[in-house]
């Protein structure tokens, strides 16, 4: 068995470490491996090796601090490296066009990409993207008409790398969302109202409920939270000098993220169960319950408390970010991890209401409601 070479990156230099890691991993074959020794995480180099050479590699970690990090880089063999996805807009229907791009869009690591191919110039579609999520990716014709538009879709990696498009576009694109413009691609069919549908959830059963929260609410967060810290790290690290609150935003999230996730870890092994078995027993009395009838409010309060803590810390980022106002020498990736601050509040802050003022009463009714019936 060959032996995997290992490179302990604290004995380079600092200017050379990125650039000797890459040639170590441009010399491997495909299927071959070499690990790195640092003493600190190196998950910005995960970030530039996407960005720089693509989804070919794996990324492994054999040690993760808190002093000494390794990692296995394994470039992937020819057949297992990542073909670029390929959406059929012409497939979708129309009011859900857009949506779905945004969706391939969001789910994309930094340096994936992915194309779309349409019957028309999705051009409305680029000036959208700018609008809503800034300039953090890149737009490339395959094919550009008179029949068949291709366009090349990558989401930028996390460097210091800036100004990917042109200013005049961005400038174009704020203009048309303040003045409200729809950017829709022209098309023959006549779109349908494309607004997200308004759902009246205190008609739910409270198992519905719950499976939606979890599977909606609390999956965005479990999907999100890592690269979001990953993210405040590498902000940090690049900016923290000239900008130090951007150090404490760093070390709270890791706390926020983990108490965040301790909670719906409890709401998904214990509440959400005892729910529907009480949804269970007001249909069948003789349904068996693991729970003690009558106990319910005070867990329920306690992940209350959890949720008054969530939202302390997300006032206290807006507070040690300004409301996330920008500073004038903020890259790409520092304007990214603010707006991915907002929509992580939004969601959060979405997740609570409808637990406190939805979930969380009902349950504790229909506790007492079993009460009485048994």
């Amino acid at each position: 068995m060959a032996t995997i070479e290992t490179l302990d990156v604290t004995k380079l230099e600092p200017r050379m470490k990125h650039p000797t890691i890459f040639k170590y991993f441009d010399a491997l074959q495909p299927g071959e491996e070499f690990v790195i020794e640092n003493d600190h995480d190196p998950k910005p180099l995960y970030y530039e090796l996407i960005g720089e050479r693509g989804n070919i590699f794996t990324w492994e970690y054999l040690q993760k601090g808190p002093e000494w990090f390794i990692v296995k880089i394994c470039k992937n063999l020819l057949e297992e490296q990542k073909e670029v996805e390929r959406l059929i807009v012409t497939t979708i229907e129309p009011k859900f066009k857009h949506p779905t791009i945004f969706k391939y869009f969001d789910a994309l690591q930094p340096g994936d990409r992915f194309i779309i191919e349409n019957d028309h110039d999705p051009k409305p579609l680029y000036y959208e993207l700018i609008a809503e999520r800034g300039d953090i990716f890149t737009w490339e014709y395959l094919q550009q008409g008179p029949e068949v538009f291709e366009v090349q879709i990558t989401k930028n990696p996390l460097t210091e790398n800036t100004d990917s498009l042109p200013e005049k576009d961005i400038k174009k694109a704020e203009m048309l969302k303040a003045k409200g413009v729809q950017f829709q691609c022209s098309s023959s069919k006549n779109d349908s109202d494309t607004k997200s549908p308004t759902y009246d959830y205190d008609k739910w059963e409270l198992d519905f409920l719950v499976d939606y929260i979890a599977n909606t609410h609390h999956r965005y967060i479990k999907d999100n939270a890592e690269n979001l810290n990953d993210l405040a790290i590498k902000i940090a690290e690049h900016h923290g000098d000239n900008h130090p609150e951007l150090n404490r935003v760093s070390t709270v999230m890791y706390h926020f993220l983990q108490d965040l996730l301790d909670n719906i870890a409890r709401e998904e092994k214990v509440l959400f169960p005892v729910i529907k078995q009480m949804v269970s027993k007001k249909a069948n009395a003789a349904t068996e319950i693991t729970y003690k009838m009558g106990s319910l409010e005070e867990p329920i309060n306690l992940l209350k408390k959890d949720h008054e803590v969530a939202l302390a810390d997300l006032s206290f980022f807006r507070i040690l970010t300004g409301d996330y106002t920008l500073p004038t020498d903020a890259c790409s990736s520092y304007q990214y991890l603010f707006q991915k601050m907002k929509e992580f509040e939004n969601e959060v802050q979405t997740h609570i209401r409808l637990e406190n003022i939805i979930l969380f009463p009902k349950a504790v009714l229909l506790d007492a409601e079993l009460v009485l019936l048994n």
